[in-house]
């Protein structure tokens, strides 16, 4: 009868040693790299493209006939 308690006992250890469910760890890494043109507003992105710097315009030549 000793083997027979003994063996339950163990089996009651081996349960209670078990390892929780598995869970996964959150995520700490950094985001990707994203490219701010991309990720920003197209139309404020339009618009910083098409503004160009003054340039000096030249004065009309006159014509000769």
């Amino acid at each position: 009868m000793k083997g027979n308690n003994g063996g339950e006992s163990q089996a009651n250890r081996e349960q209670q040693k078990k390892k929780p469910p598995f869970t996964p760890a959150k995520d700490d890494t950094k985001p990707l790299l994203q490219d701010p043109i991309l990720r920003s507003d197209p139309i404020e992105t339009e618009e910083a493209v098409l503004r160009l710097p003054s340039f000096p315009v030249p004065p009309p030549k006159p014509t000769s006939q």
